[in-house]
């Protein structure tokens, strides 16, 4: 009997030992953006207009993602823009500030006549930016080639925290007035007029 107790206070000692040992489990968290505030799918008249919905280059603008206390193990930066033609030469860069310096995270790429997700790992140089607010930036059509872009989504995605659908969210019904402008919202597909006259 001794025995049968002192096996059983060894296998709950072993137990209370594992469980002191194993590492926390890091939560998944995302942010999500969208592009400039609360993007919809406009009327046709508004489609081929200038911001807020197409931007040329030089219209650039930034956001901020909400800040994130937690620790942190892997971040990403998704962001969804529609039709981005980096293969023909479309360059659209994406910055973030890592202590207050701006660091280039690399080019949008993207499908054809569709949103989509371009992801960026961040290393662990931007966690503390993370947890203040990362400041992200897009500089349009560095190229000069006439390009427009729309954008969607920015996603900071922590540990893994899985990403919304890329195309454009539909806003709260308390900002249908204020973003409609008197405007009626029409169904459909967003077009993106791929270029100006100049890249034609």
């Amino acid at each position: 009997m001794s025995r049968k107790l002192n096996f059983s206070l060894r296998a709950a000692l072993m137990a209370a030992a594992t469980l002191v040992v194993a590492p926390a489990a890091h939560a998944a968290w995302s942010d999500t953006k969208q592009a400039p505030t609360g993007f919809f799918v406009p009327t046709d008249a508004q489609k081929y207009n200038d911001p807020p919905y197409w931007r040329h280059a030089d219209q650039d603008w930034g956001w901020t993602h909400t800040g994130y206390g937690g620790s942190i193990t892997t971040a990403t930066l998704n962001i969804s823009a529609f039709d981005v033609d980096l293969s023909s030469g479309e360059i659209d860069n994406i910055y973030a500030y890592d202590d207050g310096v701006l660091v280039l995270l690399g080019n949008l790429d993207g499908s054809n006549d569709t949103y989509s997700f371009t992801s960026f790992v961040l290393g662990s140089n931007f966690y503390n930016d993370i947890a203040a607010g990362l400041q992200v930036w897009v500089d349009i059509d560095t190229a000069g080639a006439g390009w427009q872009l729309t954008l969607a989504k920015s996603t900071l995605a922590i540990d893994g925290a899985s990403l919304p659908p890329p195309d454009p969210g539909v806003p709260e019904p308390a900002s249908w007035a204020m973003m409609l402008g008197g405007f009626g919202l029409v169904g459909g597909a967003l077009r993106r007029r791929r270029t100006t006259a100049r890249f034609a």
